[in-house]
């Protein structure tokens, strides 16, 4: 039987292997303690011994195909496939380690209604930090990416470490709610948020850049290193988030 410090590094190895953008090990005494009654991992899998959090960074066009004529939707089933993808895999790995693991249901169930959210765990552990969106914000994607999770028996070593929150004076996410749902000081108001983006062709705040792919907070923050390019920004609304960065510098 390998040890766990050999386990941890053979799955974080082929992780980055499998080209898994996003991959963290949590500790499932932490999330047992803070999980709604019920929900805790210790009442769904009384076996896990940890939580896999991973997660896929969204491509480009996931973002433009919003802002231009409001496709977004699209990607989104093309990056819940991927993670799906990158489940399997792991799942594949800690099987043949002689292993099982419990959950990753992409759609309701689980860990998903535990009270936790995947992002706060994400920050409990150093994948990124929380912003003034409430996103998880990492180094390389900034609020572009999607979570997923595995709880497992394996008996993984977890990850520690907290990334400085660098929102700083930033208000972009604010300044583009279409709903003003972001309210700048650390609340967000889920109802107003989801008024807007629910709303049809035939309601009053219904525009070509306002639908059911609302998620302007997502795709305006200037934070990550994947965004767009400047010469694609022509005629969008990245234009406008110069204008506000500008008037934030003065």
């Amino acid at each position: 039987m390998k040890s766990s410090n050999q386990l941890t590094k053979e799955i974080k190895a082929y992780a980055e292997n499998q080209e898994i953008d996003i991959f963290g090990i949590a500790d499932v005494k932490m999330i047992n303690e803070h999980a709604r009654k019920g929900r805790r991992p210790q009442d769904l899998y009384p076996s896990a011994k940890a939580v896999l959090i991973f997660g896929c960074g969204m491509a480009d066009p996931f973002s433009r195909g919003w802002v231009y004529n409001g496709t977004g939707g699209a990607y989104f089933s093309l990056t819940s496939s991927e993670l799906e993808n990158r489940k399997w895999k792991l799942m594949a790995f800690l099987r043949n380690a002689g292993y099982q693991s419990f959950g990753g249901e992409m759609h309701g169930g689980g860990m998903l209604e535990s009270g936790l959210r995947m992002a706060n765990i994400a920050e409990r552990i150093g994948i990124g930090y929380i912003g003034k969106s409430t996103l998880l914000i990492t180094e390389k994607y900034g609020p572009r990416q999607n979570l997923h999770f595995l709880a497992t028996d394996a008996p993984l070593l977890p990850d520690s470490g907290q990334v400085e929150n660098q929102c700083g004076s930033c208000r972009v996410c604010q300044e583009f709610c279409t709903s003003g749902a972001i309210m700048g000081d650390g609340y967000f108001h889920a109802r107003q948020c989801e008024a807007v983006i629910n709303c049809g062709p035939n309601k009053i705040h219904h525009t070509r850049y306002v639908n059911t792919d609302c998620d302007m907070c997502l795709r305006m923050c200037p934070k990550g290193k994947h965004h767009w390019e400047k010469e694609e920004c022509q005629g969008t609304w990245f234009a406008k988030l110069e204008k506000v960065k500008q008037g934030e510098s003065k």
